[in-house]
């Protein structure tokens, strides 16, 4: 585990907080630790979700309307070329 070095204070209302102290003793595990599970799962769904959204959007832009097949090679060194001369 890597080593803890910020500190977040939540606070959360009498039934959160007892919700959460009794999911962590069943599991034998701190609050803290299910907290910061909490974020890494949000945190990974949400890197996840960008993922998914942009391979629905290059497959989805294999063909540009009108217009066929989009070579990507070509417009991988197109934009490159822009981006040396910026």
């Amino acid at each position: 585990m890597p080593t803890l070095e910020r500190r977040v204070q939540v606070l959360f209302d009498p039934a959160q907080y007892a919700a959460l102290e009794a999911e962590a003793a069943t599991e034998h595990r701190s609050v803290g630790a299910l907290i910061r599970e909490a974020v890494d799962d949000r945190l990974a769904r949400r890197k996840s979700d960008a993922r998914a959204a942009l391979d629905r959007l290059f497959s989805s832009g294999d063909e540009a309307p009108g217009h066929g097949p989009i070579d990507w090679a070509a417009e991988k060194d197109a934009f490159d070329e822009r981006s040396s001369r910026s």
